[in-house]
């Protein structure tokens, strides 16, 4: 009975250890699943590749994938290694692209004919080349240009997987210069001639080589056809010659810093010269110095020349030039500084200063005014000059004179008194403004500063209205105002009709005031108050009624 339940126990046992087997056989199998890679650890692909597919990377190519790398970055034409990301199935995995050249380029090639000298590119002797990857071509041995006739020559073709073929061609190098040598400036005629050594070859250029700039440094390339084949010369400009030039010994002023090129007169180069001190000269320092120029163009050429530099003091003034004793009369304006000018034996364009405080315009004197200048050195220059200032007097001729040629352009000889008396009363209203004052001591004076100055109060009015009508033959004379807060002054004209009041001077109403009678000026005065027309009748003629 024991012996039984004992194997029972142990069969249960077992049961459970198949069962504990079984599962764990499961839970393995499907973390195995879980676990087990989707992609690729590496994918190899041949150089020039045009497109790379997500299947390439799956190692079950029934899932679905997509690339986290932009695969559009990756150029195939360059070989190396790319890690690539891949999203399968939620998840993201790494793989790594190796891009690989393994195949050799391919390419045809020609036979070339070089120029005596000439530099060739190994790429002129390709005609057609092929290969996934960039080509890098190279010469087994370089051929010798210096030599002319025929050589083989070997060109490698050697791509980025480092794969490379071998090219043979032939070089034919004519005995014609790659390039000659002209000295810029020359007056040398170059021809398609000069590049030829021997006289066998038929050579042409369609370049216009007269038309070429030869007179500073540059290479000029052109164009030849040798034997029917068309190849590149050149002809180079260079500039071999030290500049020439003429110097001049300068004088300078203490302090004053001059540039190199102050010391040179002419200069003689075919390009650009810059022109310096070899030892930098003491400004400060009076008396002689040997200088020495160096005269460096363009090309590097130089030249080193000998100058003499003397440095001098400024201890000479300024001179004031054109001022002069000048007369004024009292009440004119002075212009002290037309005309006036300063010279100096160092400084240009020097200003001055006029002191004329001491000068009274309104009394008559002779007074000094000074005129002084400094220059850049401190020197003082100054000139005394006397302005007189006198009493103006006015004479009857020069007033006549005046009066003459207003007469002259506002009247002719067939005018009548009257015609011409208002054009003299047209005139005096557009010409004299009104400024409230005159001198009434002199009425000649008056009609001088109203024709000369254009401006006065009524008795300026009434002494050119008088010195015209008078120097005009037209009989007149002066009245003046009786009462009133001012004095007035105005005219009495007879131009053979009677005697008739004429006033000039503006009024407020702008009323004519040509020609009036007793009565209007009378009934004027009644309107306007202030005695303004008032008179006393007893000493002048009565006006027709």
């Amino acid at each position: 009975m024991k012996r039984h339940k004992k194997r029972r126990g142990r069969k249960k046992q077992y049961i459970i250890l198949l069962i504990s087997i079984e599962l764990l056989l499961i839970i393995g199998g499907f973390l195995y699943f879980q676990q087990r890679p989707m992609v690729a650890k590496a994918v190899t692909v041949e150089a020039g590749e045009q497109k790379l597919e997500v299947e390439t990377f799956l190692l079950n190519k029934n899932r679905e994938g997509s690339f986290l790398t932009d695969i559009t970055t990756i150029s195939t034409s360059i070989p190396g290694s790319y890690e690539v990301k891949l999203m399968v199935e939620d998840k993201v995995h790494t793989s790594l692209l190796e891009i690989v050249d393994t195949i050799a380029p391919t390419a045809t090639v020609s036979d070339q004919l070089a120029l005596l000298g000439e530099v060739v590119d190994p790429g002129s002797f390709i005609t057609e080349m092929s290969d996934a990857t960039q080509i890098n071509l190279s010469y087994k041995k370089l051929p010798d240009t210096s030599v002319p006739g025929e050589q083989e020559v070997t060109i490698i073709l050697e791509d980025s997987g480092k794969n490379r073929i071998e090219k043979t061609a032939i070089l034919v190098v004519l005995d014609i210069k790659s390039s000659i040598v002209v000295e810029a400036g020359s007056q040398r005629k170059v021809t398609v001639a000069d590049f030829v050594n021997i006289d066998h070859y038929n050579i042409t250029s369609e370049s216009d080589i007269q038309s070429l700039d030869f007179s500073k440094p540059i290479t000029h390339r052109i164009d030849l056809t040798v034997n029917g084949r068309t190849l590149t010369g050149y002809i180079e400009v260079v500039d071999t010659t030290a500049p020439k030039a003429t110097v001049v010994n300068q004088q300078v002023w203490k302090g004053e810093v001059v540039e190199a090129m102050t010391f040179i007169k002419e200069i003689e180069d075919a390009s650009t010269v810059i022109v310096t001190y070899k030892e930098e000269p003491d400004f400060t320092r009076l008396g002689d110095q040997q200088l020495t120029l160096i005269l460096k163009d363009d090309s590097e050429n130089t030249t080193e020349l000998p100058v003499t530099m003397t440095v001098a003091e400024d201890t000479q003034a300024p001179v004031i030039q054109g001022a002069s004793d000048k007369l004024a009369y009292i009440g004119d304006s002075v212009s002290y500084k037309k005309g006036v000018y300063v010279t100096d034996n160092k400084d240009k364009e020097l200003s001055f200063s006029v002191d004329s405080s001491k000068v009274n315009l309104k009394q008559e004197g002779i007074y000094a005014v000074t005129y002084s200048a400094k220059d850049a050195a401190g020197n003082k220059g100054t000139k005394t000059i006397n302005v007189e200032v006198k009493k103006f007097v006015v004479t009857e001729d020069m007033v006549n004179e005046l009066c003459d040629d207003i007469l002259a352009q506002i009247s002719n000889s067939s005018m009548t008194n009257r015609e011409t008396a208002y054009a003299i009363y047209r005139w005096i209203k557009k010409h004299i403004g009104y400024s409230g004052d005159s001198d009434k001591s002199d009425w000649l004076a008056e009609a001088y500063r109203a024709v000369k100055n254009g401006n006065g109060d009524c008795f300026t009015y009434f002494a050119i209205a008088q010195a015209l009508l008078t120097r005009a033959g037209i009989d007149n004379m002066e009245v003046i105002r009786v009462g009133g807060r001012t004095r007035h002054y105005w005219n009495l004209v007879n131009c053979g009709d009677g005697w008739y009041h004429f006033d000039s001077c503006p009024n407020k109403d702008h009323m004519e005031s040509f020609m009036l009678t007793d009565k209007q000026v009378e009934e004027y005065t009644q309107q306007r108050g202030n005695n303004y027309y008032n008179f006393d009748k007893s000493l002048y003629p009565a006006t027709p009624e």
